[in-house]
Protein backbone atom coordinates (compact mmCIF):
# COMPACT_ATOMS: atom_id res chain seq x y z
CA UNK A 1 0.00 0.00 0.00
CA UNK A 2 2.62 2.09 1.08
CA UNK A 3 4.64 1.64 -2.47
CA UNK A 4 0.75 2.71 -4.71
CA UNK A 5 0.83 6.31 -1.98
CA UNK A 6 4.61 6.36 -3.02
CA UNK A 7 3.82 6.94 -6.91
CA UNK A 8 0.29 8.58 -6.22
CA UNK A 9 2.20 11.14 -4.60
CA UNK A 10 5.46 11.52 -7.56
CA UNK A 11 2.55 11.45 -10.34
CA UNK A 12 0.52 14.01 -8.57
CA UNK A 13 3.64 16.31 -7.82
CA UNK A 14 4.59 16.38 -11.54
CA UNK A 15 0.80 16.87 -12.21
CA UNK A 16 0.76 20.11 -10.33
CA UNK A 17 3.79 21.55 -11.91
CA UNK A 18 2.54 20.52 -15.19
CA UNK A 19 -0.96 21.98 -15.01
CA UNK A 20 0.00 25.24 -13.04
CA UNK A 21 2.81 25.50 -15.69
CA UNK A 22 0.08 25.83 -18.28
CA UNK A 23 -2.27 28.26 -16.46
CA UNK A 24 -0.03 30.57 -15.56
CA UNK A 25 2.97 30.02 -18.09
CA UNK A 26 6.52 31.05 -16.05
CA UNK A 27 4.51 32.40 -13.01
CA UNK A 28 3.65 28.91 -12.78
CA UNK A 29 6.80 27.63 -11.95
CA UNK A 30 6.99 30.22 -8.81
CA UNK A 31 3.69 29.17 -7.56
CA UNK A 32 4.50 25.38 -7.90
CA UNK A 33 7.88 26.19 -6.68
CA UNK A 34 6.42 27.31 -2.85
CA UNK A 35 3.36 24.62 -2.90
CA UNK A 36 6.29 21.93 -3.61
CA UNK A 37 8.29 23.43 -0.36
CA UNK A 38 4.90 23.44 1.61
CA UNK A 39 4.71 19.83 0.99
CA UNK A 40 7.96 19.36 1.72
CA UNK A 41 7.93 20.84 5.06
CA UNK A 42 4.78 18.62 5.86
CA UNK A 43 5.82 16.01 4.49
CA UNK A 44 9.13 15.78 6.69
CA UNK A 45 7.20 14.68 9.80
CA UNK A 46 6.31 11.52 7.82
CA UNK A 47 8.69 8.49 7.52
CA UNK A 48 7.05 5.32 5.20
CA UNK A 49 8.33 2.10 4.59
CA UNK A 50 8.96 1.37 0.96
CA UNK A 51 10.12 -2.28 -0.61
CA UNK A 52 11.04 -2.69 3.12
CA UNK A 53 13.13 0.61 3.91
CA UNK A 54 12.18 3.42 5.78
CA UNK A 55 11.87 6.28 3.53
CA UNK A 56 11.42 10.02 4.45
CA UNK A 57 8.07 11.32 2.37
CA UNK A 58 9.93 14.87 1.91
CA UNK A 59 11.73 13.39 -1.03
CA UNK A 60 9.01 13.37 -3.55
CA UNK A 61 8.13 17.06 -2.81
CA UNK A 62 12.16 18.01 -2.84
CA UNK A 63 12.90 16.26 -6.17
CA UNK A 64 9.76 18.23 -7.29
CA UNK A 65 11.73 21.41 -6.26
CA UNK A 66 14.77 20.35 -8.04
CA UNK A 67 12.88 19.81 -11.07
CA UNK A 68 11.31 22.74 -11.38
CA UNK A 69 14.46 24.76 -10.73
CA UNK A 70 16.01 22.73 -13.79
CA UNK A 71 13.06 23.34 -15.97
CA UNK A 72 13.20 26.93 -14.98
CA UNK A 73 16.82 27.86 -15.52
CA UNK A 74 17.33 25.97 -18.49
CA UNK A 75 14.00 27.82 -20.35
CA UNK A 76 14.66 31.51 -18.45
CA UNK A 77 18.56 31.28 -17.76
CA UNK A 78 19.82 32.03 -14.35
CA UNK A 79 19.41 35.73 -13.83
CA UNK A 80 16.35 34.88 -11.27
CA UNK A 81 18.05 31.42 -9.71
CA UNK A 82 18.50 33.99 -6.94
CA UNK A 83 14.81 34.61 -6.58
CA UNK A 84 14.13 30.87 -6.77
CA UNK A 85 16.39 30.12 -3.45
CA UNK A 86 14.73 33.01 -1.65
CA UNK A 87 10.62 32.61 -2.32
CA UNK A 88 11.36 28.70 -1.02
CA UNK A 89 13.24 30.06 2.04
CA UNK A 90 11.17 32.68 2.93
CA UNK A 91 7.85 30.30 2.23
CA UNK A 92 9.42 27.92 4.41
CA UNK A 93 10.19 30.02 7.33
CA UNK A 94 7.02 31.55 7.03
CA UNK A 95 5.07 28.14 7.03
CA UNK A 96 8.02 26.63 9.98
CA UNK A 97 6.58 30.22 11.85
CA UNK A 98 3.01 29.44 11.51
CA UNK A 99 3.06 26.11 12.37
CA UNK A 100 5.24 26.48 15.57
CA UNK A 101 2.25 29.44 16.13
CA UNK A 102 -0.62 27.14 15.78
CA UNK A 103 1.62 24.32 17.85
CA UNK A 104 0.34 26.06 21.19
CA UNK A 105 -3.23 26.67 20.73
CA UNK A 106 -5.05 24.94 23.36
CA UNK A 107 -7.42 22.72 21.03
CA UNK A 108 -11.43 22.41 22.56
CA UNK A 109 -11.97 18.77 24.17
CA UNK A 110 -13.75 17.16 21.23
CA UNK A 111 -10.49 18.35 18.85
CA UNK A 112 -9.09 15.46 18.99
CA UNK A 113 -7.39 15.59 15.42
CA UNK A 114 -5.68 18.86 16.75
CA UNK A 115 -4.83 17.24 19.72
CA UNK A 116 -2.48 14.56 18.00
CA UNK A 117 -1.11 17.37 15.59
CA UNK A 118 -0.46 19.36 18.08
CA UNK A 119 1.63 16.49 19.71
CA UNK A 120 3.07 15.51 16.49
CA UNK A 121 4.58 19.20 16.01
CA UNK A 122 5.77 19.35 19.47
CA UNK A 123 7.85 16.62 19.51
CA UNK A 124 9.32 16.74 16.20
CA UNK A 125 9.72 20.82 16.15
CA UNK A 126 13.31 20.72 15.34
CA UNK A 127 12.21 19.70 11.60
CA UNK A 128 10.92 23.15 11.64
CA UNK A 129 14.10 24.56 11.95
CA UNK A 130 16.29 22.30 9.89
CA UNK A 131 13.80 22.47 6.87
CA UNK A 132 14.25 25.91 5.44
CA UNK A 133 17.93 25.95 6.00
CA UNK A 134 19.00 22.55 4.67
CA UNK A 135 16.20 23.33 1.63
CA UNK A 136 18.10 26.44 1.14
CA UNK A 137 21.93 25.39 1.34
CA UNK A 138 20.65 22.08 -1.17
CA UNK A 139 18.73 24.63 -3.60
CA UNK A 140 22.06 26.82 -4.22
CA UNK A 141 24.27 23.78 -4.49
CA UNK A 142 22.21 22.13 -6.96
CA UNK A 143 22.27 25.71 -8.87
CA UNK A 144 25.66 26.03 -8.46
CA UNK A 145 26.35 22.52 -9.71
CA UNK A 146 23.27 22.48 -12.60
CA UNK A 147 25.34 25.23 -14.56
CA UNK A 148 28.50 23.92 -14.20
CA UNK A 149 27.37 20.95 -15.69
CA UNK A 150 25.21 22.42 -18.27
CA UNK A 151 28.82 24.73 -19.38
CA UNK A 152 30.10 20.81 -19.69
CA UNK A 153 27.69 19.12 -21.36
CA UNK A 154 24.51 19.60 -22.97
CA UNK A 155 22.66 16.26 -22.65
CA UNK A 156 19.73 17.61 -20.15
CA UNK A 157 19.19 13.98 -18.74
CA UNK A 158 22.72 13.12 -17.64
CA UNK A 159 23.21 16.99 -15.93
CA UNK A 160 20.26 16.58 -13.62
CA UNK A 161 20.89 13.11 -12.63
CA UNK A 162 24.59 13.60 -12.29
CA UNK A 163 23.26 17.04 -9.83
CA UNK A 164 21.55 15.08 -7.73
CA UNK A 165 23.69 12.05 -7.33
CA UNK A 166 26.42 14.23 -6.44
CA UNK A 167 24.55 17.09 -3.76
CA UNK A 168 21.65 15.10 -2.56
CA UNK A 169 23.56 12.42 -0.59
CA UNK A 170 25.24 14.84 1.90
CA UNK A 171 21.85 17.34 2.71
CA UNK A 172 19.74 14.16 3.15
CA UNK A 173 21.99 12.63 5.56
CA UNK A 174 22.20 16.13 7.48
CA UNK A 175 18.23 16.50 7.21
CA UNK A 176 17.80 13.13 9.32
CA UNK A 177 20.70 13.19 11.59
CA UNK A 178 19.51 16.64 12.88
CA UNK A 179 16.13 16.12 13.08
CA UNK A 180 15.73 12.60 14.42
CA UNK A 181 18.22 13.59 17.33
CA UNK A 182 17.07 12.65 20.76
CA UNK A 183 14.17 10.57 18.81
CA UNK A 184 16.46 7.83 16.85
CA UNK A 185 19.72 6.57 17.53
CA UNK A 186 22.34 8.17 14.98
CA UNK A 187 22.78 4.76 12.81
CA UNK A 188 18.83 4.73 12.20
CA UNK A 189 18.68 8.35 11.56
CA UNK A 190 22.14 7.71 8.61
CA UNK A 191 19.91 4.77 7.63
CA UNK A 192 16.50 6.52 7.22
CA UNK A 193 19.04 9.20 5.12
CA UNK A 194 20.77 6.92 2.89
CA UNK A 195 17.49 5.09 2.23
CA UNK A 196 15.55 8.15 1.28
CA UNK A 197 19.14 9.58 -0.87
CA UNK A 198 18.89 6.25 -2.99
CA UNK A 199 14.80 6.49 -3.32
CA UNK A 200 15.22 10.56 -4.38
CA UNK A 201 17.58 8.83 -7.24
CA UNK A 202 14.92 6.63 -8.95
CA UNK A 203 12.36 10.12 -8.13
CA UNK A 204 14.26 12.27 -10.29
CA UNK A 205 14.34 9.27 -13.57
CA UNK A 206 10.60 9.54 -13.11
CA UNK A 207 10.59 13.74 -13.00
CA UNK A 208 13.12 13.49 -15.51
CA UNK A 209 9.68 12.78 -18.31
CA UNK A 210 8.59 16.29 -17.23
CA UNK A 211 11.96 17.93 -17.58
CA UNK A 212 12.64 17.03 -20.89
CA UNK A 213 8.30 17.16 -22.38
CA UNK A 214 8.74 20.78 -20.85
CA UNK A 215 12.69 21.91 -21.66
CA UNK A 216 11.96 19.82 -25.39
CA UNK A 217 8.60 21.80 -25.79
CA UNK A 218 10.34 25.15 -25.97
CA UNK A 219 12.47 24.26 -28.82
CA UNK A 220 9.32 22.96 -30.53
CA UNK A 221 7.95 26.39 -30.20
Amino acid sequence: MSEIIFLILIFLTILTTFSIYKMLDKRGYYFSLVIMNLLGLVLSFKVATISKINVNLNIIPIIAVFTIIYIFITKYGYKESKNLILISLYSNISTSLLIATMNYFVPAITETISINMQGTFAYNYKILIVYPIIMAISQYIVIRLYKLMSELKKNISINVSLTYIITGLIPTMLFSILSYINILEVKDSLFVGISTYIIGILVTLINLLIINYLINKKVQE
